[in-house]
């Protein structure tokens, strides 16, 4: 009896090994078959997906819409230019979907793939997530204005204890500007400066090298005006929006080594109305953001998801 349960013993030890990998590895489909559900229900629903490259400090983001799954791959549609060089590195994105009227919001850890980059789009793949992460919900995701949105731009250097401008007399030349006229071409002969994306609670800023660039440092205070059209169709609507931040992040354009890309975050804001001469301030709150670039920046977004 001892001899037969001796013999038995290998065999029963191959056994649960065989049944120990079967039952991980239904338990890998089921764990894909739900990350592919969740995916394909915020694909049916046109759902924004953040994606995040770089490190804490440098980080940049692209708002993009999942074009197609592949049993390994996932293809993100992206609205702007993204250079190769991110091949190969890792990305955080970030998405949400609707259920039974219950917003839910997850992120996941992915390598991007390859790259297919256009002058004013670009096609994203990147691995299929292994895993999904619960609850990772970013506040607010950035875009690129549309094309013949933004009318004015202007930013000028603050002193740290310099006062807030209570009236547009106090405001004297601009560091940096640029006017652009209707049909999207600059009033200057170059864009000196532009918005390279905006969200509720913050700006990119692209802006040319120049001598005095040592003044414009992290944790800098700028001051700046944003002239945009917030009608996306029929009668323009011109929107002045004045605001200050402070520089949370420099980084060097890929694309330009003469060109840095500022990252501000929102601190105050005001709208200025016409013929009226002052300037009264709201604080940021930068957990609920600022009312009138969320609105305008929805707006486009929808616009956007309308292009085929």
């Amino acid at each position: 009896m001892l001899f037969v349960l001796l013999l038995s013993l290998p065999f029963l030890f191959f056994l649960l090994r065989a049944l120990n990998r079967y039952r991980l590895r239904q338990q890998a489909l089921r764990n894909k078959a739900i990350i592919l559900e969740t995916l394909q229900t915020a694909q049916l629903q046109n759902q924004n997906f953040e994606i995040q490259l770089g490190e804490q400090n440098n980080r940049v983001s692209y708002s993009s819409i999942l074009d197609h799954i592949s049993d390994d791959t996932l293809e993100f549609n992206v609205l702007h230019h993204v250079s190769s060089v991110w091949v190969d590195n890792k990305a955080d994105i970030f998405f949400s979907y609707l259920e039974k009227g219950i917003r839910h919001f997850h992120k996941f850890h992915v390598p991007i793939v390859s790259i297919n980059a256009r002058q004013k789009s670009s096609t994203v793949y990147t691995s299929l997530p292994q895993s999904l992460e619960i609850g990772q919900k970013r506040a607010f995701f950035r875009i690129a204005p549309l094309p013949n949105t933004v009318r004015v731009l202007a930013i000028w250097l603050l002193a740290p204890s310099e006062p807030l401008p209570r009236s547009t007399d106090e405001v004297g030349p601009p560091f940096l500007s640029c006017k652009i006229r209707r049909d999207g071409s600059p009033a200057q002969d170059i864009f000196s400066l532009h918005v390279e994306d905006i969200s509720g609670s913050g700006i990119g800023l692209r802006l040319q090298t120049t001598a005095e660039d040592e003044r414009i440092v992290k944790d800098g205070q700028i001051l700046c005006l944003l002239v945009y059209n917030e009608s996306m169709h029929g009668e323009e609507h011109l929107v002045n929006f004045c605001c200050t931040g402070r520089i949370s992040n420099i980084r060097q354009a890929q694309d330009n080594d003469a060109t840095k890309i500022l990252g501000i975050e929102f601190t105050n804001w005001a709208l200025l109305e016409k013929g009226n001469k002052n300037i009264n301030w709201f604080h940021q709150a930068k957990a609920t953001g600022i009312g009138p670039i969320l609105q305008w920046v929805t707006k486009m977004d929808i616009e956007q998801r309308k292009i085929p």
